[in-house]
């Protein structure tokens, strides 16, 4: 009961019990926390009673229809989450584009064979139930965005094997902690989705806006691409911007050299394969 959540005083000095809820014809509260997975919210009813008093059957009405409204949410939740697996499953089975790696409770549940291939090699591994990189600069690459996930993004990280000379695009998919029977839980699943770049081998694939964000290319830099990718000539496009066409093509190969590609054809297999992580 809404009385039995607050001091007498605190009543008394709430705006909300004294001036929202007469404007509203609201008396006493009846409420129970249903939240789900990490929800904030709740269900409840208000007297019709100017007493504010709620009868025993009334009560007990209440009491069974908040069970009931939890597990359906519940279900949906389970519902929600067995379709998003099983999209992944079929999307991922057998990738040649792309690893997919999949953990329930800090376990491998489903690896497909580019991601077995790529644990092999031993640059990235699962290691207490996370992803863990074995070069101690770029594992605080992976630390940081196992930070930012929590806020629900789904970031990328770029990580160099000093190795074999090969970087890896990896992004991470719902990984938000869970409240489950009141209390606060890991997810139970987490998927990594990693990307080999090799501008040697078609092996990648995003957006122009991702691949500025990935390779943190200038705005100028970032316009440069967009027109070669459109097909329009730099001297049209230099015109248009009112600069030089020599500073045109000196950002575009300063474009080209983050992204590490040395030909137009390599930036177009590049632009096309990175839209595998929209």
């Amino acid at each position: 009961m809404d009385d039995q959540l607050n001091t007498p005083e605190g009543l008394r000095s709430s705006p909300i019990h004294n001036d929202l809820f007469p404007r509203y014809g609201v008396n006493r509260i009846m409420g129970s926390n249903i939240s789900v997975d990490g929800g904030l919210g709740g269900g409840g009813v208000t007297s019709l009673r100017k007493d504010g008093a709620f009868s025993k059957e009334v009560v007990e009405d209440f009491s069974r229809l908040v069970v009931h409204a939890r597990k359906a949410l519940h279900l949906r939740q389970l519902r929600s989450e067995m379709a998003e697996r099983e999209l992944v499953h079929r999307s991922a089975n057998d990738s040649q584009t792309y690893a997919i790696i999949m953990l329930a409770n800090g376990e491998i549940e489903y690896a497909n064979q580019l991601a077995r291939d790529m644990l092999d090699l031993g640059f990235v591994r699962i290691q207490n139930g996370r992803l863990v990189c074995r070069d101690p600069a770029e594992q605080k690459k992976v630390e940081a965005v196992h930070r930012r996930v929590r806020n629900g993004e789904a970031p990328l990280v770029r990580l160099l094997d000093k190795k074999s000379n090969s970087t890896y695009a990896v992004q991470v998919f719902n990984p938000l902690p869970r409240f489950i029977d009141g209390r606060l839980e890991p997810a139970r699943w987490v998927t990594y989705k990693i990307v080999q770049l090799n501008p040697q081998d078609v092996l990648s694939s995003r957006t122009l806006e991702r691949i500025t964000q990935f390779y943190g290319l200038s705005v100028g830099e970032s316009a440069t691409i967009a027109a070669v990718i459109a097909m329009e000539p730099l001297a049209e496009f230099s015109r248009s911007k009112g600069v030089q066409q020599d500073t045109v093509r000196k950002q575009l190969k300063a474009a080209m050299t983050k992204m590490g590609v040395n030909s137009q054809k390599q930036l177009f297999q590049l632009y096309e394969r990175f839209k595998v992580f929209e």
